[in-house]
């Protein structure tokens, strides 16, 4: 908001200092060897190991949520210290900071000012190229399965030009895209993760249009358990004209909720679209099948499935050359995340249970949530 890119630029840059990403401020730095990715839970491994280590940290404009700080795990250095910037004192203060309330651009130039000829220069290459070649691994085309999740972004990521947008808020989508979404220059990221607000991808893609006006494409990244909640405001697309290129990826249900609760039970109940079983009593039967192409264009949207890397891209090209809202339906495998960002994240996990198995998770469970820390 305070249009900071470049002094950040010239912050990091000047002293070698690594730059890690939050979910609201993906983007804020691009086309930069010193952007490690993001930070914390859905971040990158690369930025967390150096997070680990940091005797440093200085927060810019960041609310220091629990999954940007790995439940207060993430900074283990035993003298760690941060400098907080922020326009809210209340953020600014967090991990008992060193506060500077201010607006980030001038607190940025102000600090740089100060530190005239420091230099840092953080060795960063050994986990970036550690972290990069995981990533790639994770991305590799698998022969006869339907994409991964982390594909279909790839190849999004690989057609985005300056001056799109894309849009994701809640589902695996925002963490996918923290993880590998490379922000071309002068293109723009929202992600609205904080608060997971599912449903808001839609309507927060009509208000960039309606106030970017018709030059850039606005992609919007939904999920199908997401779409389901919400998918009229695509009336409204036709009927104001607002073009959106809507991405929906398929995985068959909740199928996020559903990869926690099985890590926290062992368990997952009415997280997929499917019948109940042959006993009546639980939802696990044969698989619902929802005719999301068929939906869209109900609603007076184009439509196209696309079930593999090449109909993507020319999806993504036609819709591009359009005038009217797409939306382009991927069946995507869900059981294909994304590599570990090695963070841990305080979700409980039942400490009183009859499984051994559950009792077993909570064991390791408290053992990792000993990492936490006051700073």
């Amino acid at each position: 908001y305070s249009a900071a890119e470049d002094q950040l630029r010239a912050f990091a840059e000047g002293l070698g200092i690594p730059v890690a990403e939050t979910s609201a401020g993906k983007g804020s730095l691009t086309g930069s060897r010193w952007l490690v990715g993001g930070l914390g839970v859905n971040g990158s491994r690369a930025a967390n190991e150096l997070a680990f280590e940091a005797d440093l940290v200085l927060c810019v404009g960041t609310r220091l949520t629990d999954f940007t700080t790995g439940s207060h795990s993430l900074f283990q250095d035993p003298g760690v210290r941060f400098v907080g910037v922020n326009v809210n004192a209340a953020d600014a203060y967090k991990l008992s900071a060193t506060a500077i309330v201010a607006d980030a651009r001038e607190a940025l130039t102000g600090l740089r000012a100060e530190l005239g000829s420091t230099s840092i220069q953080r060795e960063i290459a050994a986990p970036v190229a550690a972290w990069t070649a995981d990533l790639e691994a994770g991305l590799q085309l698998r022969a006869g399965e339907a994409l991964g999740q982390g594909e279909v972004l790839q190849v999004l990521n690989e057609t985005a030009r300056q001056g799109d947008w894309v849009v994701a808020a809640a589902g695996w989508q925002p963490g996918d895209l923290l993880k590998l979404w490379k922000t071309p220059p002068g293109s723009f990221t929202h992600i609205e993760f904080g608060f997971s607000c599912m449903g808001h991808e839609i309507p927060a893609g009509l208000g960039v249009r309606m106030h970017d006006g018709d030059a850039p494409e606005v992609f919007v990244v939904v999920g199908d358990g997401t779409y389901l909640m919400n998918p009229t405001e695509l009336v409204t697309a036709t009927q104001e004209r607002l073009k959106l290129t809507v991405v929906l990826l398929d995985n068959g249900g909740y199928q996020s909720i559903s990869r926690l609760a099985l890590g926290s039970t062992g368990t997952s109940v009415g997280n997929e679209r499917r019948h109940r079983g042959a006993d009546g009593r639980l939802p696990d039967g044969d698989t619902v099948a929802v005719d999301f192409v068929a939906n869209a264009r109900s609603m007076g949207c184009g439509a196209v499935l696309a079930e593999s890397r090449e109909a993507l891209r020319d999806a993504l090209a036609a819709a591009r050359a359009g005038e009217q809202t797409t939306v382009i339906v991927c069946p995507t495998a869900p059981d294909r995340p994304l590599p570990d960002s090695g963070a841990f994240w305080d979700l409980g996990v039942p400490e009183v249970a009859a499984s051994v198995d559950v009792r077993d998770r909570s064991d390791a469970h408290r053992e990792r949530a000993r990492a936490q820390r006051h700073y």
